[in-house]
């Protein structure tokens, strides 16, 4: 079983009571890693530091790059949040700080941007959204519960999913509630919830009891729901069928997997399964037009052909190696490890094309750690979602080191033949 943190419910007076814990961190079992033969030529374009992230964030406080802004200007950015509460505009072209503000107070969730805002979940439970210009507080309100994932915002709407088992949606200028469904979940849960999706009117949604729901956006109004995942044995433990990882629309087919249950294609339109088949995830997957990426719970990477579900091919070489969710980078399938490596693999073949080494990246680049440990003692798992923006592939460490990368060209076959086998 993959390292993640449960959590055991108690509902009292309809305000959620959470207590969660981890496994022990116990990485004896990680495939070592093999010497590969890079062919595809990998730059770091910058490093900067931006406040750490929960253990274990598989949805919280990911990176996000505005999507307001048009592609090819400018004043694109990368907004981060902190645990501690430290909020921050970067530059995509160099990292440059543009904004940073801190709300002084423990964050969960987010960010979340749209509607000329960026929003954040706080651990007391407030909705908190700030001027994605200049990172100045505009509204907050109490929500039911924790939110520990990305918001989502379609045009002046706002969709929260919150860990009592809430669908919410706001007003994106004011916070003003508009409509809320509610599901009840089970008493043992994982440590997080799945971000919520929208697809045209619809709000697609993951639940902790294995099911996906289809809700109007307009109204809350249940359109469909659908079971993605059987809970199975006597204990608890072992009946876990959280969706909390993420998933993907393509489309009218939406792609999602569960924990300790299936991965399926599901038709937006009307809820019926595709095709499904047994496996267990918590991270989640990526789609292209016709393939679907995942991370299982063993750490296997997977493709499978987003028409069938049909396996194109499996990585098994970093097996217990605690896998990111998988991003799409070009001609590349990327993912992070809990010991800071960054592994980028064929499209094609799932063959190891690039490695990089997240400590000997901020060496190169003249980071300098804040940190009274020695750098090799540094905890950098990289358990939140890498993100693809503009050909740019962000990555984020639970230290909080935030670095930008991208494919400069493949060598040609007699370069590759050339370069010496390499673990770094």
């Amino acid at each position: 079983m993959g390292k993640m943190f449960l959590m055991p419910v108690v509902i009292m007076s309809s305000l959620l009571l959470a207590a969660c814990g981890s496994s022990p961190k116990d990485y004896s079992d990680a495939a070592p890693l093999q010497a590969i033969n890079t062919s595809v030529s990998v730059k770091a374009l910058w490093a900067k530091p931006t406040g750490d992230v929960p253990e274990y964030a598989h949805a919280q406080l990911p990176v996000m790059v505005d999507t307001d802004v048009a592609d090819g200007t400018e004043d694109k950015k990368v907004y981060v949040a902190s645990r501690e509460g430290d909020v921050a505009a970067h530059a995509t072209k160099n990292g440059e700080v543009l904004w940073q503000t801190s709300l002084d107070e423990a964050l969960t969730g987010g960010p979340g941007v749209g509607g000329g805002l960026l929003f954040v979940g706080t651990r007391e439970a407030e909705l908190v959204a700030l001027d994605k210009n200049n990172g100045v507080e505009r509204w907050r309100r109490r929500i039911s519960s924790e939110m520990l994932a990305t918001p989502a915002v379609m045009g002046d709407l706002l969709v929260v999913q919150t860990v009592d088992g809430k669908i919410s949606v706001y007003k994106t200028a004011t916070g003003k509630k508009l409509w809320s469904y509610e599901r009840s979940i089970p008493k043992l849960t994982l440590r997080g919830t799945s971000v919520p999706l929208v697809v045209d009117e619809a709000v697609l949604a993951g639940f902790s009891d294995g099911r996906l729901l289809s809700l109007s956006l307009a109204t809350g109004e249940l359109l469909w729901e659908t079971t993605i995942a059987v809970p199975h044995g006597r204990t608890d433990l072992e009946r876990l069928v959280d969706i909390d990882g993420l998933f993907r629309a393509a489309g009218d087919v939406v792609y999602v997997s569960s924990y300790q249950g299936r991965v399926a294609a599901v038709s937006i339109a009307d809820g019926n399964v595709l095709w499904a088949r047994d496996m267990s995830s918590y991270t989640g997957l990526t789609v292209t037009e016709e393939q679907v990426f995942i991370t299982d719970a063993t750490s296997r990477v997977w493709a499978l052909d987003g028409r069938t579900g049909a396996t194109l091919w499996r990585q098994d070489s970093l097996l217990g190696r605690e896998l990111s969710v998988p991003v799409v980078l070009g001609s590349t399938v990327v993912v992070g490890d809990y010991d800071g490596f960054v592994h980028w693999l064929s499209r094609d073949d799932g063959g190891f094309v690039a490695r990089k080494n997240l400590d000997k990246v901020w060496s190169t680049m003249r980071y300098v750690w804040d940190s009274d440990e020695p750098v090799d003692k540094v905890y950098r798992s990289v358990s939140v979602s890498p993100l693809v923006a503009a050909n740019t592939l962000y990555v984020r460490d639970n230290t909080g080191a935030l670095a930008a990368f991208t494919i400069t060209k493949s060598p040609t076959p007699k370069q590759a033949a050339a370069k010496q086998a390499v673990t770094q």
